[in-house]
């Protein structure tokens, strides 16, 4: 965090930073949890040991309703002797119990949905660290704008798969107005390619890039820091 920013946007920074790294942890913790369970087997895993696997997870999306929306392990490439590619993904909403999440995995198919060129995959599985992307539309799944929090979760035999959340814009905005509490009117969270991911007035529009136009001067910043390649931006008013 930039030690030039007013203490209540470093404070505001800090309770976005706590709440996304108490959801990496989980992610992080149920990541070891699931390369034990697939190593019980002595063999590579098939999509029938999955079973295995559904506790877990959803006990995950369980200890984060109202803030995660889906949880799910992306497999890499022929880590499955069953499948070339696969999905084990959970969704719950509003409460309801979870269900599955079906996607499209043949290539062939015209809507094949290529998660392994997605960043929120792909950034993980190459740099072995946390990352969180977005925010996307979420064609795949929820047609919502999303933000995804994801780790790696390496396995004794070199495959590298990914464990995600998906967080609902919704629900970043919600963090954001509990965070900043009081101040400014625009309060603008971005992530690390400038576009808004949530905000404290209707102004500025998840997904946009922000604009540093005559409307409004950006007077100050703070970085969430972390794996969280966000950062906090408030406006003169």
């Amino acid at each position: 965090m930039t030690d030039d920013a007013p203490e209540s946007l470093r404070r505001s920074a800090e309770r976005v930073r706590a709440r996304v790294d108490t959801l990496l942890a989980d992610l992080d913790s149920t990541a070891t949890e699931i390369v034990g369970i697939l190593a019980r087997g002595g063999r590579p895993p098939r999509r029938a040991d999955l079973a295995q696997v559904k506790p877990p997870l959803l006990a995950l999306l369980d200890r984060h309703r109202g803030f995660a929306q889906g949880v799910g392990l992306a497999f890499d490439e022929d880590h499955l002797a069953d499948a070339p590619r696969w999905m084990e993904w959970w969704r719950s909403d509003d409460g309801e119990p979870a269900h599955f999440v079906t996607h499209e995995l043949d290539p062939q198919h015209h809507y094949f949905y290529d998660y392994a060129s997605k960043e929120w995959f792909s950034r993980p599985q190459r740099s072995r660290r946390p990352a969180v992307t977005g925010p996307f539309v979420d064609f795949a799944g929820t047609n919502e704008h999303t933000v995804t929090m994801a780790v790696p979760v390496a396995h004794p035999d070199g495959f590298v798969d990914v464990l995600g959340a998906d967080v609902a814009v919704e629900g970043v905005e919600r963090l954001l107005l509990e965070s900043v509490r009081s101040g400014p009117a625009d309060t603008v969270l971005l992530n690390d390619h400038d576009r808004v991911v949530a905000s404290t007035s209707a102004r500025w529009w998840s997904g946009t890039l922000l604009r540093r136009d005559v409307d409004a001067h950006w007077a100050e910043s703070a970085e969430v820091g972390g794996d969280v390649g966000w950062r906090l931006v408030q406006a003169d008013v």
